[in-house]
């Protein structure tokens, strides 16, 4: 430990000695780092984070196999009644509705009139994602039948916004499209549907979507969720379905025969789309920090010129090689974990700005942030970027002949 403090402060004061260098050397690292960690956070995000959801790699998201577009890619409601009771690869499932963005939904009667953004879901669904109310209740029978009584769960930040957080607000009669509506409770902050489902979308509330004959006759209308019972996979349940679909074809030629059931995973389903394009930003971005540590090993590279009698007095005085190499690499890893203070600020300022623009439609693009995984990241990131541009030149400085350079030295002085 002393000898470390020892290195330590010594390289402080080197460093010290040529500020010009040192600013150039941590602003550098400060932008490749930044970078790294801010991308980091979008990569980590979307496509390494678990959905925010109990055991969703037990989540699966169930396409039609009709023609293109969001009428083929939905389901009709007696489908999915009919998938319900006969399936055996699936503990539950749900839906909602895939057309809610056509419906409007006036909120009157409690201060300025405001249009909001609505999504109608089944009475299971949030149950089926293991999300539970944050105040108050899910829906229940009586709001979920056809003209049943009206209901709203509102989002978390709508309930900020428009209700200063009052808890007094649940249980509370407001006017939406002229009709009295009871809100029956508050989303947690953690669940946002319009981040997983519906990507540039604000959604503000939560209504019950009613599974009846009335609902079956607007068609193709269901986007449904399930939920694999433990030890069912994917194409397990891939190979029932198309069974039950054949089986459902033939028993109801009124519904037609462009139906079926496509599985994904919903961690694919919402964000693998977009793997291959993150990645190839993260790794262009990690060239870009690449380029700077072999621009940065030149710097003190050539800067080792001047340091050749230092070194060779220190040879000549003992010091090891090995122990000459550890003082370099710490000039090295200090520069480093400059350039991370530095570039962590940078990292958490463009990720709060990337989760707050409503110009990109990402998914999950909210819960962008550098938590404590981005800063394991950085520590790792930070590390090896002292180690790669600073151990070439430890190695050439520390391996320089000792009587050469004391000669060229007292050459110098003498001249």
């Amino acid at each position: 430990m002393q000898t470390l403090l020892q290195d330590l402060r010594y390289g402080v004061r080197m460093l010290r000695q040529k500020p010009g260098f040192t600013m150039i050397a941590i602003i550098t690292l400060a932008l490749g780092i930044g970078a790294n960690t801010a991308i980091f956070s979008i990569v980590y995000a979307l496509l390494l984070r678990p959905l925010p959801f109990q055991e969703p790699s037990h989540l699966v998201w169930i396409a039609n196999v009709g023609q293109a577009g969001l009428s083929g890619a939905t389901t009709r409601v007696a489908n999915y009644t009919d998938w319900q009771k006969t399936n055996q690869s699936f503990e539950e499932l749900a839906a909602y509705f895939a057309f809610s963005d056509y419906d409007t939904y006036t909120l009157t009667g409690s201060g300025e009139p405001e249009r909001l953004n609505g999504m109608a879901v089944s009475q299971n669904f949030l149950g089926l994602l293991g999300v539970q109310p944050m105040i108050g209740r899910d829906f229940d029978d009586e709001e979920s039948k056809w003209n049943g009584k009206k209901a709203a769960l509102l989002s978390h930040g709508f309930w900020q916004r428009r209700f200063a957080a009052d808890i007094k607000i649940v249980g509370q009669t407001v006017i939406l499209n002229n009709q009295p509506t009871t809100i029956i409770g508050i989303l947690p902050p953690s669940f946002d549907f319009a981040s997983v489902f519906s990507p540039g979308a604000r959604i503000d509330l939560l209504m019950p979507f009613p599974i009846s004959p009335e609902t079956d006759r607007w068609g193709n209308t269901l986007s449904i969720i399930g939920r694999l019972k433990p030890g069912i996979t994917v194409e397990k349940a891939q190979a029932e379905f198309d069974l039950i679909n054949q089986q459902l074809k033939e028993a109801h030629p009124e519904r037609g025969t462009t139906f079926g059931a496509r599985m994904t995973n919903l961690q694919e389903q919402v964000s693998g789309r977009f793997r291959v394009p993150l990645l190839v930003l993260f790794g262009a971005v990690g060239c870009v920090l690449l380029i700077a540590c072999t621009n940065l090993a030149n710097l003190l590279l050539a800067r080792a010129v001047s340091r050749r009698k230092e070194i060779a007095v220190r040879i000549a005085l003992g010091a090891s090689r090995s122990r000459l190499i550890r003082q370099l690499l710490t000039e090295s890893l200090l520069l480093s974990f400059g350039g991370a203070l530095i570039g962590l600020p940078l990292a958490s300022f463009a990720t709060e700005t990337i989760a707050a623009t409503q110009a990109i439609s990402l998914p999950l693009l909210k819960s962008v942030s550098v938590d404590s995984t981005a800063l394991v990241f950085t520590l790792f990131v930070t590390f090896l970027t002292g180690l790669m541009f600073g151990l070439v030149p430890a190695l050439q400085i520390s391996g320089s002949d000792v009587h050469e350079d004391l000669k060229d030295a007292s050459r110098g002085s003498s001249e």
